[in-house]
């Protein structure tokens, strides 16, 4: 099984953990930490209700390889800030790139204008968040367009001069 990621940040050799979590950059751990708990309760073996033995097959191998090894970079505090330090830099490369760049998704497109930055992005990340392990066609394709938000954000906020970071409660509001 393939769970290669291509789109947003993971294309610049960057796995997105927080698009595999359906969580905005900023999220606090206590929230990854449910969410982590609602995606693993809808992949274990022991309570997938996908209905191929395949599907549940494929949601017990993403849930093994790739939601379980994201949500452990947030375990530790120790792991987290060394996360926060690669978002940042990740963040000032996609501001480097950003004339490479090619945004495919709509929500995306949406966030490169919207007027409240914040709220844009915390909104359209949590409708991709909803759907996104409802099925194990819409799964990697609902990771694609978060990480795709979580690349758009970035490069306003690194426009802006601010600092992305777990546990981050600054609001900005791009100017028109």
């Amino acid at each position: 099984m393939s769970f290669e990621m291509t789109k947003g940040l993971f294309k610049y050799d960057f796995t997105d953990q927080h698009a595999i979590l359906g969580v905005p950059l900023d999220a606090e751990f206590n929230d990854i930490r449910k969410r982590y708990m609602k995606i693993a309760r809808r992949l274990h073996s022991d309570t997938c209700s996908f209905e191929s033995q395949a599907d549940k097959d494929w949601a017990n191998q993403f849930l093994s390889k790739v939601v379980n090894p994201a949500y452990n970079k947030f375990s530790k505090e120790s792991d987290r800030k060394e996360y926060s330090l690669l978002l940042a830099a990740i963040g000032k490369r996609v501001l480097k790139e950003q004339g490479k760049m090619h945004i495919e998704s709509a929500a995306a497109k949406e966030l490169t204008t919207a007027k409240n930055l914040e709220e844009a992005y915390k909104t359209a990340v949590g409708k991709l968040a909803l759907k996104q392990y409802e099925s194990v066609e819409e799964t990697q394709e609902a990771i694609a367009q978060i990480s795709e938000l979580n690349m758009v954000y970035l490069l306003r906020k690194e426009r802006l001069g601010g600092a992305v970071g777990t546990g981050s409660s600054e609001k900005v509001t791009t100017p028109t």
